[in-house]
Protein backbone atom coordinates (compact mmCIF):
# COMPACT_ATOMS: atom_id res chain seq x y z
CA UNK A 1 0.00 0.00 0.00
CA UNK A 2 1.18 3.42 -0.94
CA UNK A 3 3.25 5.66 2.03
CA UNK A 4 1.23 8.54 2.91
CA UNK A 5 4.62 10.59 3.05
CA UNK A 6 5.81 9.10 -0.24
CA UNK A 7 4.18 12.94 -1.93
CA UNK A 8 6.00 15.00 0.38
CA UNK A 9 9.19 12.73 0.13
CA UNK A 10 8.82 13.25 -3.67
CA UNK A 11 8.69 17.01 -3.83
CA UNK A 12 11.49 17.15 -1.80
CA UNK A 13 13.96 14.80 -3.97
CA UNK A 14 12.84 17.17 -7.00
CA UNK A 15 14.43 20.29 -5.01
CA UNK A 16 17.83 18.23 -4.62
CA UNK A 17 17.52 16.79 -1.18
CA UNK A 18 18.86 14.03 -1.50
CA UNK A 19 18.04 12.26 2.21
CA UNK A 20 14.48 12.39 0.74
CA UNK A 21 15.64 10.42 -1.92
CA UNK A 22 17.44 7.90 -0.34
CA UNK A 23 14.09 7.54 1.91
CA UNK A 24 11.98 7.36 -0.73
CA UNK A 25 14.19 4.30 -2.20
CA UNK A 26 14.04 2.91 1.15
CA UNK A 27 9.99 2.97 1.32
CA UNK A 28 9.68 2.21 -2.69
CA UNK A 29 12.62 -0.72 -2.92
CA UNK A 30 10.09 -3.71 -1.27
CA UNK A 31 7.61 -3.28 -3.88
CA UNK A 32 9.75 -2.85 -6.45
CA UNK A 33 11.72 -6.27 -5.64
CA UNK A 34 8.67 -8.62 -4.64
CA UNK A 35 7.14 -7.41 -8.66
CA UNK A 36 10.30 -7.85 -9.90
CA UNK A 37 10.17 -11.60 -8.78
CA UNK A 38 6.68 -11.98 -9.41
CA UNK A 39 7.35 -11.12 -12.73
CA UNK A 40 10.57 -13.06 -13.52
CA UNK A 41 11.16 -15.47 -10.22
CA UNK A 42 14.27 -15.66 -8.51
CA UNK A 43 16.70 -14.08 -10.81
CA UNK A 44 20.44 -12.54 -10.05
CA UNK A 45 19.00 -9.72 -12.38
CA UNK A 46 16.73 -8.38 -9.24
CA UNK A 47 19.73 -6.11 -8.34
CA UNK A 48 19.95 -4.72 -11.30
CA UNK A 49 16.48 -4.39 -12.19
CA UNK A 50 15.98 -2.65 -9.20
CA UNK A 51 19.12 -0.25 -9.98
CA UNK A 52 17.71 0.60 -13.38
CA UNK A 53 14.37 1.57 -11.55
CA UNK A 54 15.64 3.80 -9.00
CA UNK A 55 18.43 5.64 -11.47
CA UNK A 56 15.19 5.97 -13.87
CA UNK A 57 13.39 7.59 -11.15
CA UNK A 58 15.78 9.82 -10.42
CA UNK A 59 16.30 11.04 -13.91
CA UNK A 60 12.71 11.81 -14.13
CA UNK A 61 11.88 13.20 -11.09
CA UNK A 62 11.19 16.38 -11.96
CA UNK A 63 8.43 14.54 -14.67
CA UNK A 64 6.27 13.19 -11.76
CA UNK A 65 3.51 15.38 -11.64
CA UNK A 66 1.52 15.01 -9.93
CA UNK A 67 2.96 12.90 -6.95
CA UNK A 68 -0.08 10.24 -7.21
CA UNK A 69 1.90 9.28 -11.04
CA UNK A 70 5.12 7.91 -8.90
CA UNK A 71 4.26 4.40 -8.27
CA UNK A 72 2.47 3.80 -11.92
CA UNK A 73 5.66 4.96 -12.99
CA UNK A 74 7.90 2.81 -10.75
CA UNK A 75 5.99 -0.30 -11.54
CA UNK A 76 6.24 0.60 -15.65
CA UNK A 77 9.89 0.29 -15.04
CA UNK A 78 9.88 -2.03 -13.16
CA UNK A 79 7.76 -3.92 -15.96
CA UNK A 80 9.69 -2.52 -19.17
CA UNK A 81 13.16 -3.95 -17.40
CA UNK A 82 11.70 -7.55 -16.55
CA UNK A 83 10.72 -7.95 -20.25
CA UNK A 84 13.80 -6.58 -21.01
CA UNK A 85 15.92 -9.35 -19.10
CA UNK A 86 12.74 -12.22 -20.55
CA UNK A 87 13.99 -11.47 -23.84
CA UNK A 88 17.48 -11.51 -22.75
CA UNK A 89 16.68 -15.10 -21.40
CA UNK A 90 14.54 -15.95 -24.00
CA UNK A 91 11.31 -16.29 -21.92
CA UNK A 92 10.22 -17.11 -18.36
CA UNK A 93 11.66 -20.43 -17.17
CA UNK A 94 8.74 -22.38 -15.81
CA UNK A 95 9.61 -24.57 -12.72
CA UNK A 96 8.01 -27.62 -11.72
CA UNK A 97 6.54 -27.93 -8.58
CA UNK A 98 6.86 -31.64 -9.33
CA UNK A 99 10.72 -31.29 -9.49
CA UNK A 100 12.60 -33.27 -7.30
CA UNK A 101 15.80 -32.67 -8.42
CA UNK A 102 17.06 -30.21 -5.90
CA UNK A 103 18.12 -27.77 -8.71
CA UNK A 104 15.93 -25.52 -8.90
CA UNK A 105 15.02 -22.86 -6.24
CA UNK A 106 11.37 -23.50 -5.17
CA UNK A 107 8.35 -20.84 -6.22
CA UNK A 108 6.46 -22.36 -3.36
CA UNK A 109 6.57 -19.09 -0.66
CA UNK A 110 5.29 -19.73 2.56
CA UNK A 111 3.27 -17.43 4.86
CA UNK A 112 5.00 -16.51 8.24
CA UNK A 113 4.43 -18.99 10.93
CA UNK A 114 2.57 -16.12 13.40
CA UNK A 115 -0.47 -18.96 14.27
CA UNK A 116 -0.48 -20.34 17.45
CA UNK A 117 -1.44 -23.78 15.81
CA UNK A 118 1.13 -25.30 13.26
CA UNK A 119 -1.60 -27.01 11.35
CA UNK A 120 -3.13 -23.75 10.36
CA UNK A 121 0.00 -22.43 9.28
CA UNK A 122 0.31 -25.64 6.93
CA UNK A 123 -3.10 -25.53 5.90
CA UNK A 124 -2.72 -21.36 4.67
CA UNK A 125 0.67 -22.26 3.41
CA UNK A 126 -0.90 -25.07 1.07
CA UNK A 127 -3.40 -22.61 0.14
CA UNK A 128 -1.53 -19.76 -0.95
CA UNK A 129 0.79 -22.07 -2.92
CA UNK A 130 -1.95 -23.12 -4.75
CA UNK A 131 -2.94 -19.68 -5.67
CA UNK A 132 0.65 -18.68 -6.95
CA UNK A 133 1.13 -21.81 -9.51
CA UNK A 134 -2.66 -20.90 -10.46
CA UNK A 135 -1.76 -17.23 -10.47
CA UNK A 136 1.15 -18.28 -12.73
CA UNK A 137 -0.79 -20.18 -14.97
CA UNK A 138 -2.57 -17.20 -16.36
CA UNK A 139 -2.18 -15.16 -19.67
CA UNK A 140 1.07 -13.14 -18.47
CA UNK A 141 -0.87 -9.76 -18.67
CA UNK A 142 -3.55 -11.31 -16.78
CA UNK A 143 -1.07 -12.25 -14.04
CA UNK A 144 0.73 -8.87 -14.32
CA UNK A 145 -2.51 -7.29 -13.96
CA UNK A 146 -4.17 -9.27 -10.97
CA UNK A 147 -0.38 -8.79 -8.94
CA UNK A 148 -0.64 -4.98 -9.44
CA UNK A 149 -4.27 -5.00 -8.33
CA UNK A 150 -3.95 -7.54 -5.58
CA UNK A 151 -0.55 -7.58 -4.13
CA UNK A 152 0.62 -4.03 -4.81
CA UNK A 153 -2.65 -2.18 -4.06
CA UNK A 154 -2.80 0.20 -7.29
CA UNK A 155 -6.24 1.67 -8.86
CA UNK A 156 -7.53 1.50 -12.38
CA UNK A 157 -6.11 4.14 -13.53
CA UNK A 158 -2.37 3.25 -12.05
CA UNK A 159 -2.67 -0.10 -13.74
CA UNK A 160 -3.67 1.31 -16.69
CA UNK A 161 -0.72 3.89 -16.63
CA UNK A 162 1.63 1.10 -15.79
CA UNK A 163 -0.26 -1.13 -18.54
CA UNK A 164 -0.44 1.32 -21.26
CA UNK A 165 -3.53 0.37 -21.67
CA UNK A 166 -7.20 1.86 -21.02
CA UNK A 167 -9.23 1.80 -17.48
CA UNK A 168 -11.71 -0.37 -19.58
CA UNK A 169 -9.04 -3.16 -20.42
CA UNK A 170 -8.03 -3.19 -16.64
CA UNK A 171 -11.35 -3.78 -15.32
CA UNK A 172 -11.74 -6.61 -18.22
CA UNK A 173 -7.98 -7.74 -17.29
CA UNK A 174 -9.23 -8.51 -13.75
CA UNK A 175 -12.23 -9.76 -13.88
CA UNK A 176 -11.31 -12.14 -16.67
CA UNK A 177 -8.05 -13.44 -14.34
CA UNK A 178 -10.45 -13.70 -11.40
CA UNK A 179 -12.61 -15.75 -13.93
CA UNK A 180 -9.56 -17.82 -14.89
CA UNK A 181 -8.00 -18.25 -11.35
CA UNK A 182 -11.38 -19.17 -9.95
CA UNK A 183 -11.44 -22.26 -12.66
CA UNK A 184 -7.98 -23.32 -11.92
CA UNK A 185 -8.61 -23.66 -7.98
CA UNK A 186 -10.04 -26.29 -6.62
CA UNK A 187 -13.81 -25.17 -4.66
CA UNK A 188 -12.12 -25.35 -1.38
CA UNK A 189 -9.18 -23.45 -2.46
CA UNK A 190 -12.24 -20.66 -3.80
CA UNK A 191 -14.23 -20.80 -0.64
CA UNK A 192 -11.44 -20.23 1.81
CA UNK A 193 -9.64 -16.98 -0.32
CA UNK A 194 -13.19 -15.94 -1.27
CA UNK A 195 -13.45 -15.56 -4.79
Amino acid sequence: MPDAAEPELLERARSGNRAAFDALQKALETPVRRFTRRLIGQSEAEDDITRGVFLALYRNLDKLTPPDRLRPFIFRVVRNLCYDELRRLGRFELVSLDDESGDAPSPVKFLPDHRPQPDEAAHWAFIYSEVQEAMNGLPEIQRQTLILYCEEDLTYAQIAEVTAADIGTVKSRIHHARKNLAARLRLEIREAIGL
